[in-house]
């Protein structure tokens, strides 16, 4: 396939970094979609907006002439053609036990202990 600056095609995230998503594209082309062209509001989370697996349809924004490498932009997509398969339901809170929690129940008696000890000395 024949890429254009311009061109809207649907890409594939190959890995995700806090400041990136990684994408593949037809052919087994690269790309990468920048934190600061997925929104002009500020992103805590990148993987609220994909993770991977994904699909979006991004903008092509420049070419690397050397390697082919596309750079691309989500939020240049127009509304009525934006398309992600990402699921912002998917994460889940981290699970746990009582046992997570035992040496916090071990030491919170000595810690409330030497809290009330500091308190009566303060007073005095």
């Amino acid at each position: 396939m024949k890429y254009e600056v311009g061109q809207l095609v649907i890409g594939t995230v190959t890995n995700v970094k806090p400041y990136a998503l990684f994408m593949e594209f037809e052919d087994g082309v690269s790309g990468l979609l920048h934190i600061s062209e997925i929104s002009d509001s500020f992103i805590r989370d990148i993987e609220k907006f994909g993770t991977k697996g994904d699909q979006l349809k991004v903008m092509i924004v420049s070419i690397d002439e050397n390697n082919g490498f596309l750079r691309v932009s989500y939020k240049k997509v127009p509304a009525e053609e934006a398309y992600s398969t990402h699921n912002n339901n998917v994460r889940r809170a981290p699970e746990s036990s009582d046992d997570d929690f035992k040496p916090l129940a071990d030491k919170l008696p000595e810690w409330i202990a030497t809290t009330l000890a500091e308190a009566k000395e303060k007073e005095k």
